[in-house]
């Protein structure tokens, strides 16, 4: 299926942050089979040379049920986007995949996720892939955007750490609100409380690349091998 184009269609529409949406797509006629971390290729009809070729990142594992869950964000002027969000169900989508290899490691590692916006989607599948599996791995995730409201999953994030004792959650906002409970500043500014002297944790990094690079070098820095450090940006 890598190289084929397959046709579907949205079953459902729902926004999960400010200018933040979840599409998910109906069962292929063949299953898709891919892990968390993973993305589908949407080719869209529109631009001057149509299609528009756009990845977006798979936000929850595979299912029995076969459907597909996207989430992608508004780009001011941005012609894919824009098409997206225009959606409504029943509508066709087309799509080529499965790509990418940020996945997670095997292993009982301890696993620190860093991501920004919408680089909490591959995060969210493993997470939920990782309920599934009923895990004592111990996870932390230091999750960072702009404002309160652009923390796509934040609720269900804050229920996951209040129920699971493998599971940590850190958030971080550059403009925090007066109701705002979690921590405000970089990302970058958190890691060395996180990560402290200890370099046995499987960092993994996703989001763009001027929140990415920093937070890759830290570990750099530190020593940590290259092939050790996962990162994924997508711009």
């Amino acid at each position: 299926m890598r190289g084929e184009t397959v046709r579907t269609r949205v079953t459902a529409i729902r926004d999960v942050a400010r200018e933040v949406r979840e599409i998910t797509l109906a069962p292929p006629p063949a299953p898709v089979e891919f892990q968390p971390g993973q993305w589908l290729s949407l080719h869209l009809p529109v631009g001057e040379h149509p299609p528009l070729v756009r990845a977006y990142s798979l936000a929850a594992p595979s299912s029995p049920s076969g459907e597909l869950v996207l989430c992608l964000d508004m780009v001011p002027g941005g012609l894919g986007s824009g098409y997206l969000f225009a959606l409504k169900p029943g509508d066709e989508v087309v799509f080529q995949g499965v790509l990418g290899n940020f996945g997670m490691p095997e292993g009982d590692s301890e696993l620190l996720w860093m991501a920004r916006y919408t680089g909490i989607v591959p995060f969210r599948a493993m997470l939920m892939l990782l309920n599934e599996r009923v895990t004592t791995r111990k996870v932390t995730l230091l999750y960072s955007a702009e404002r309160p409201e652009d923390l796509p999953y934040l609720d269900e994030l804050t229920r996951a750490a209040e129920e699971q004792s493998w599971f940590e959650l850190v958030t971080t906002v550059d403009e925090p609100a007066a109701s705002w409970a979690g921590r405000s500043g970089a990302a970058l500014e958190l890691l060395p409380e996180l990560v402290g002297e200890r370099t046995e944790l499987t960092p993994m990094i996703c989001g763009k690349r001027e929140f990415v690079r920093p937070l890759r070098d830290f570990f750099y820095e530190r020593g940590y091998d290259r092939r050790a450090v996962k990162w994924e940006n997508y711009d």
